[in-house]
């Protein structure tokens, strides 16, 4: 009988205890000798490389980059293809970080090769941190299941992040740059640029998305020029309905997925193809009255979720939830979503040890005259509106927020 969905969950970080999880401790930060690429190659030879028997597509940048991935995903598997999928963080289970042909694997065969991949870490003494575990362990999970293709989003960075590993990926794709890990990559657009960046490999074709800022993308055709990798531009879908009614963002997200696959030389059926709903990403999971799910955390990002929500619902005044975890840009997040002219309440994203943003955004609220209020901790409906528009905003974790309110069922075995 299986086990509650609950168990599964609490099993994979049990078994994972073991090893640095910065993603659940932002008040602790990587260290020199922990941010760099020096492990990886001893963890692959542990699983006999798998990065040589997979093709991997390498996808990096601020924003969009896990949209390009699933939306990669969905246009070789329409090819025909098998694709292991890695992205983080998750919204719902762990299991979506190593999506095969874009589903969630069964909790059992995804426990079994995670203890698996932790025992013969453990035997041959390594202690790598939590997301080196996680990026050998999709990469030899994708080889085992028999996927053709590897489709993995960075982590933090790009150049000095433990998926740039792979020597040989088929190719790369930076998606926006805007600010973000300042801490790691620096301050200026023109260094987290060069970092996200790093992934470009000699002669590896690479994608370059829709860059707000000049001095990214002089960053990124210098670098690709220096290794002879042949740069393609976005491709544009053709213009059906189920492709043109994807909110702006999603659009470039989409053509820089469809310049990975023309890059590969693989043909697609457009008529065929449904674009899937990455989620968290402008995510409508109702629609009477619309409830949107969207992970945006820092101005640019904002900006575009506004734009898109005034696209979409014109007119409709929504009640915007905002969390954001400690560090993340309030006040550009903020400022743009006044846009909105919404009602605003406050709470923490859900997740422990990151830290929360309350108390400066109710600062920052009261400063701009909003209209708001705060909810520490949400924990059922009946706490928001009735019959209005929700729109959860700030960071997945309070994207996860909705998603556990109004879409209780996702997460099944």
């Amino acid at each position: 009988m299986p086990l509650p969905i609950k168990q599964y969950e609490d099993e994979f970080y049990r078994i994972l205890e073991p090893f640095l999880n910065l993603e659940n401790n932002t008040a602790r930060k990587y260290t020199a000798g922990e941010y760099n690429l020096k492990m990886m190659p001893t963890l692959a030879a542990l699983f006999d490389f798998p990065e040589t028997t997979v093709k991997i597509i390498h996808v990096a940048g601020t924003k969009g980059k896990g949209s390009v991935c699933v939306y990669t995903t969905a246009l070789l598997r329409q090819a025909g293809k098998r694709v292991g999928t890695f992205t983080s963080p998750h919204l719902r289970t762990f299991r979506e970080r190593f999506l095969i042909d874009g589903q969630c694997p069964d909790y059992e065969t995804i426990l079994a090769h995670t203890r698996h991949v932790v025992e013969t870490i453990q035997s041959a003494g390594l202690t790598p941190t939590f997301f080196e575990v996680l990026t050998i362990l999709a990469l030899s999970f994708f080889v085992d299941q028999g996927c053709d293709y590897a489709v993995m989003e960075t982590g933090i960075g790009g150049r000095l992040d433990c998926t740039n590993y792979v020597t040989s990926p088929v190719c790369a794709a930076i998606t926006a740059i805007s600010f973000d890990h300042t801490e790691l990559l620096g301050d200026t657009i023109a260094a987290i640029a060069g970092e996200k960046a790093g992934i470009i490999k000699p002669g590896v074709p690479v994608v370059c998305g829709k860059q707000s800022f000049q001095e990214a993308r002089d960053v990124i055709l210098q670098r690709a020029e220096s290794l002879a990798a042949p740069v393609v531009a976005p491709v544009s879908p053709p213009p059906l309905a189920a492709l043109t009614g994807l909110p702006p963002f999603q659009q470039e997200n989409l053509a820089v997925a469809n310049g990975i696959r023309a890059s590969l030389g693989i043909a697609v059926d457009w008529r065929a193809f449904t674009p899937p709903a990455p989620p968290g990403r402008f995510q409508v999971i109702r629609e009477t009255p619309p409830v949107i799910l969207d992970a945006a955390h820092n101005a640019d990002s904002a900006k575009r979720l506004v734009e898109a929500v005034t696209a979409k619902y014109p007119g409709r005044r929504f009640v915007c939830v905002a969390g954001m975890v400690a560090g993340k840009d309030y006040r550009g997040l903020l400022r743009e979503l006044r846009k909105l002219d919404a009602d605003f309440i406050f709470t923490n994203p859900r997740v422990a040890f990151k830290g929360s943003e309350l108390h400066h955004l109710e600062d920052l609220a009261a400063d701009m005259n909003l209209r708001w209020r705060s909810i520490p901790e949400i924990h059922s409906v009946t706490e928001l509106p009735v019959d209005t528009p929700l729109l959860f905003t700030g960071s997945f974790f309070t994207a996860t927020i909705g998603a556990d309110l109004f879409d209780p069922e996702h997460v099944t075995a």
